[in-house]
């Protein structure tokens, strides 16, 4: 079985899922360590989670298989890889599926975390932003002095902006 776990930043419509629903379980969890491990204001954490919680509503109302674990759950302070390792062991999971993940510490974690466990992560392109990593190396290979002014420039005259 396959799985695709979706991050509280990665609410993209729907349309980016759906060549997954046919062979895939979808997992997202509110997570106490995403949560504090910086510190934030209560009310961004309350619109971060209830964020999720409509759009896993969303998914739900779309028939996507949705594990979903609120903070509610009696496991809401356990890591979040120990979470995602339950749902891998109960539902047999052998290939992992998700968007790219921009906190490079997490995605590194997670890297690890996957490997450890002999599972094959298939990464997504995210939507979040309008250049691919790739694009963005190598515009770096090829510039000597890379600006960001200048990547920009490029971006909108490919883009027609």
């Amino acid at each position: 079985m396959n799985l695709f776990f979706i991050l509280g930043n990665q609410l993209f419509p729907l349309k980016y899922l759906t060549s997954f629903k046919k062979d895939h379980q979808f997992f997202m969890a509110e997570d106490y360590g995403l949560c504090s491990y910086e510190k934030h204001h209560k009310q961004k954490i309350l619109f971060f989670l209830s964020s999720m919680r409509s759009y896993a509503d969303t998914l739900k109302k779309n028939k996507f298989k949705l594990d979903y674990l609120k903070i509610e759950n009696k496991e809401f302070k356990d890591d979040y890889f120990e979470k995602l390792k339950k749902v891998i062991k109960k539902k047999k999971i052998k290939n992992i599926s998700s968007f790219e993940v921009e906190d490079k510490f997490f995605e590194k974690k997670i890297s690890l975390f996957l490997k450890k466990e002999k599972i094959t992560w298939n990464i997504i392109q995210t939507p979040m932003f309008l250049n691919s990593r790739k694009e963005f190396k190598n515009y770096l290979e090829k510039s000597n002095k890379p600006f960001m002014a200048t990547f920009y420039k490029e971006v909108r005259k490919k883009s027609g902006i």
